[in-house]
C-alpha cells in the first residue's frame, strides 16, 4: 500500500496534532497529582466489553455513542447492535444484509450491488467507521468491510458530530474488528450457494506465549461467486491479522490490519419500461446484462494497518490512542444502459464508462477519560483530539455507443467497438480535519445527563486537472449534544436528547464564486428504553424531529444554497433473548420526509418499514437443532427529486436452520451445518428508480449452505 500524503507539509495540521499530543501527558500528570476518588457511572452488566464480542443477539454495552463503556439501556440515543451471532443466524455476507432488520435503515437501495453498501439511516447516507475512526470515502472509493471480519456492527442513529466531526445528521455505522483472544480459537467454514457460490473462511486466535502477554488473531476468506445478473461475479479474498501485547493488566497494544481484493462487476442501470412499468413485450429478466462480457470489469483493492492502545494509570485515568492508514483503490470499466432508444421498447442505448478512484486516509484519535465525584454527582469525563487526512484521486470518462444498442429481451454481445472514454472529470482532492471534543457523563441517583461539545476545523482543496483550477473550502464549526435519561429501578428509562451536526460541501457557488457554507443538521429525539431486570431483553421506542439545512439546490439552472430537509418519524425495536431458546428481533419505522423548497418527499425514504426475525433452539429430542424465520416489509419510495418514479412496497420472507452435528454422533463434536434462504418465494420487485433510464431490480432468492467446524 502506498500513501503519498506528507503530513508534515499540511499547514496547521502538524501544529494541531503536536499541541493535542503534547497536552495529553500534561493532563495525565495533573490528574495523577489530583489523586481523585473514582466512582462508577453505569451498572456493569456481566463481563461484556463494549468494544468486544457479544454473547447472543442482545448487546448490553456499546462504545460508539459515547466512546466509553456505556450500557445501551442508559444511552440517550438510538443504537442498533448487530452481533456476530445474529450475523451467523441470518448468514449475512454484507453490511446491507446484516442491517436488514434494523429500524430506520435502508441498506439495499439498489438491490444486490457487488461493489458497495449504500446505507441510509433516517433518510441520510451515513459514514462508516472502523473501531471508532473514519474510513476513506471518496466519490466511489468506499471500503467494504466483510461481516466475517468483525465482532459487531453498530448503527448509531441521529447527529453524532459532537464526537466524530463532520458527519450527516442521520448517524453512522461503526464496525468493531475481531481482535486477539485470551483463549484458543479455531474455526473453519465452507459455504455453497445459489446464485453459484464457493467460499471458504477461517478464524484462528489465542495466546502465543505461556504468560499470555502476546495474543494473535488471523481471519481470512476466499470466495468465487456469481450473482443474479449474467456475467457479473462477486469474488473476494481477504486476510486480517492482529497481534496484541499486554505487558500488564493496565496496558494493551493491538496492531491490526487487513487486505481485501474484490473482483466482479457492477449493478445494472435498467429502463423503467419492462420493470417498473408494463411493456407490451412483458417484463425483462432480472438476470439481464447490458454490458459487454469481454469489456466489463470491476476491481477494488483495500488495505489498512493501524493500532489500538490503552493504558490505565494508578488513579484510574485511561489514555486511549487509535490510528490507522487505509487505502481504497477502485477501478471500474463497464458498458451501461442509458435508456431505451426512442420509439422502442426493447433496444437500449448504451455508453462505456471508465472510473478510477483512489482514496488514502490517515486517522488518529487520542483521548483521556476518568471518573470523579462532585458532591452527590458522579462524572465520567472524556476529552480528546482527533485528526483526519484524506487524499482522493478521481477520474471519470464516458463514451456513447450510439451505434451499438442492445436488445434487452434477446441480448447479443461482442458487436460493440469500444474506444477510450475521454475524461469529463479528472481531479485530486485533499481534506484535512482536526477536532477537539469534551464530554461529561453525569449520574445523580437514577438521573443520567450527558453533555458533549466539539470544535472542528477542516480544509478541503480540490484541483481540477482539466482546467488547472483549484478551489479551497475552509470550514469550522462547533457541534454539541445533550441527553437526559432517568433509569427507573424496574428497567424503564425515558430520555430526551438534542444534537447538531455539520458537513462541508465541496465546490463553489456558480452565481457568486463563493465557497459554500457547511450543511448543518439538528435533531430532537424523545424515547424510552426498557430492559427488564435480570434479562437480556432490550426494547426501544423513539420519536425524532430532524432537519438538515444549507443544502445546495438547482433552480432554473442556477445553484443556490437554500435547501432544507425535514424528517419526522417514529421507530421501535425489540431484541429478546429468552431462557428457553427463543431469539426475537423486531423493528418498525415511520418517517414523514419533506424537501422544504419543493414539498416533495426525500428520495429513497420509505414511509413505513417493518421487520420480524424469530429463531428457536430446540431441546429434548430435537436438541442441537435451531430454526429461524423472518419477514421484511419496505414501503413505497421515490428515487427522483420530482417524485415521478415510485418503487412500490414489497414484503420478503427469510428462513434458516442449523444443526449441531454432535447431536447425531459425538465424533462430529464442534461441527454444525446451516441452511439459509433469503427471499424464499423469489419475490420480483424494483428496489428503486431514479428516472426512466435507471431502475434497479431487488435481490432475488439466495440460498446458502454452510459447514462450520470449531475445535
Amino acid at each position: 500500500m502506498t500513501f503519498s500524503v506528507n503530513i508534515d507539509r499540511i499547514k496547521g495540521l502538524k501544529l494541531a496534532l503536536s499541541a493535542g499530543v503534547a497536552l495529553l501527558p500534561l493532563t495525565v500528570a495533573q490528574a495523577q497529582q489530583a489523586n481523585t476518588q473514582l466512582a462508577p457511572i453505569v451498572v456493569q452488566t456481566e463481563n461484556e466489553n463494549a468494544k468486544g464480542p457479544v454473547t447472543g443477539i442482545v448487546a448490553k454495552k456499546s462504545a460508539t455513542a459515547t466512546k466509553t463503556d456505556r450500557a445501551i439501556a442508559e444511552t440517550p440515543q438510538s443504537i442498533t447492535v448487530t452481533s456476530s451471532e445474529q450475523i451467523r443466524q441470518q448468514a449475512a455476507t454484507t453490511t446491507s444484509e446484516a442491517l436488514r432488520y434494523a429500524p430506520a435503515t435502508n441498506a439495499e437501495i439498489f438491490g444486490a450491488d457487488p461493489r458497495a453498501d449504500w446505507i441510509r439511516m433516517r433518510g441520510f447516507v451515513v459514514p462508516e467507521l472502523l473501531d471508532g475512526t473514519r474510513m476513506p470515502r471518496a466519490t466511489y472509493a468506499w471500503p467494504r468491510i466483510d461481516p466475517y471480519m468483525v465482532e459487531r456492527i453498530e448503527a448509531l442513529r441521529g447527529p453524532s458530530a459532537a464526537l466524530y466531526g463532520q458527519t450527516p445528521p442521520g448517524g453512522l455505522v461503526n464496525f468493531v474488528s475481531k481482535k486477539p483472544t485470551d483463549e484458543t480459537l479455531r474455526e473453519v467454514q465452507f459455504t455453497l450457494g445459489d446464485p453459484w457460490r464457493k467460499q471458504v473462511a477461517f478464524d484462528f486466535g489465542g495466546p502465543i506465549d505461556d504468560e499470555g502477554q502476546f495474543l494473535y488473531r488471523l481471519t481470512g476468506m476466499g470466495r468465487a461467486s456469481e450473482t443474479q445478473v449474467d456475467h457479473v461475479d462477486n469474488d473476494r479474498l481477504f486476510i486480517a491479522p492482529a497481534l496484541t501485547w499486554k505487558p500488564d493488566e493496565d496496558t494493551s497494544l493491538t496492531v491490526l490490519g487487513h487486505h481485501i481484493r474484490d473482483d466482479g462487476g457492477s449493478l445494472q442501470f435498467l429502463p423503467s419500461v419492462g420493470s417498473l412499468y408494463e411493456s407490451s413485450l412483458g417484463k425483462y429478466s432480472r438476470s439481464v446484462f447490458l454490458g459487454e462480457p469481454d469489456y466489463d470489469d470491476f476491481q477494488r483493492r483495500q488495505s489498512a494497518i493501524g493500532y489500538i492502545y490503552e493504558h490505565t494509570f494508578d488513579n484510574g485515568i485511561t489514555f486511549n490512542s487509535t490510528a490507522r492508514l487505509m487505502e481504497v483503490d477502485y477501478d471500474l470499466q463497464v458498458v451501461r444502459g442509458i435508456g431505451l432508444r426512442a420509439g422502442s421498447e426493447n433496444l437500449v442505448n448504451r455508453s462505456a464508462v471508465q472510473i478510477h478512484d483512489l482514496a488514502q486516509t490517515f486517522t488518529m484519535d487520542n483521548s483521556l477519560s476518568g471518573s470523579f465525584d462532585t458532591g452527590p454527582v458522579t462524572h465520567n469525563v472524556l476529552g480528546g483530539v482527533d485528526i483526519l487526512v484524506q487524499s482522493a484521486d478521481y477520474q471519470f470518462g464516458s463514451l456513447a455507443l450510439t451505434a451499438y444498442p442492445l436488445d434487452i429481451y434477446n441480448p447479443v454481445y461482442g458487436q460493440a467497438v469500444i474506444g477510450t472514454a475521454p475524461y469529463s472529470t479528472n481531479s485530486k482532492q485533499l481534506t484535512r480535519q482536526a477536532g477537539f471534543y469534551l464530554q461529561d457523563e453525569m449520574a445523580l441517583d437514577n438521573w443520567r445527563l450527558t453533555l458533549t461539545g466539539r470544535y472542528d476545523a477542516a480544509e478541503t482543496s480540490t484541483l481540477s486537472r482539466l482546467n488547472s483550477t483549484r478551489t479551497v473550502n475552509n470550514d469550522h464549526s462547533f457541534t454539541g449534544r445533550a441527553g437526559l435519561l432517568y433509569a427507573f429501578d424496574n428497567g424503564v428509562s425515558p430520555y430526551i436528547s438534542y444534537g447538531t451536526s455539520f458537513e462541508p460541501i465541496s465546490g463553489v457557488n456558480t452565481s457568486t464564486g463563493d465557497a459554500y457554507d457547511p450543511s448543518k443538521g439538528k435533531q430532537l429525539e424523545i424515547g424510552v428504553k426498557y430492559q427488564p431486570a435480570g434479562t437480556d431483553h432490550l426494547f426501544t421506542v423513539a420519536g425524532f424531529d430532524l432537519q438538515q439545512s444549507n443544502l445546495v439546490v438547482t433552480n432554473s439552472g442556477v445553484q443556490q444554497q437554500i435547501g432544507k430537509v425535514d424528517m419526522k418519524g417514529i421507530e421501535a425495536e425489540a431484541k429478546i433473548a429468552m431462557w428457553d431458546g427463543w431469539d426475537v428481533i423486531a423493528s418498525y419505522t415511520y418517517i414523514d420526509s419533506e424537501v422544504s423548497a419543493t414539498g416533495k418527499r426525500v428520495i429513497y425514504v420509505p414511509d413505513h418499514q417493518a421487520a420480524l426475525w424469530v429463531n428457536h433452539r430446540f431441546a429434548d429430542a430435537l436438541e442441537g437443532l435451531s430454526a429461524g424465520a423472518g419477514i421484511r416489509y419496505t414501503g413505497a419510495s421515490f428515487g427522483d427529486a420530482n417524485n415521478q418514479f415510485e418503487a412500490p412496497s414489497y414484503t420478503l420472507f427469510d428462513v434458516a436452520a442449523r444443526l449441531d452435528l454432535s447431536a447425531i454422533n459425538e465424533s462430529f463434536k464442534g461441527s454444525e451445518i446451516a441452511l439459509n434462504v433469503a427471499n424464499v418465494f423469489d419475490k420480483e420487485y424494483v428496489s428503486s428508480c431514479n428516472n426512466a433510464a435507471n431502475c434497479y431490480w431487488g435481490t432475488g432468492r439466495t440460498i446458502r449452505a454452510t459447514l462450520t467446524h470449531r475445535w
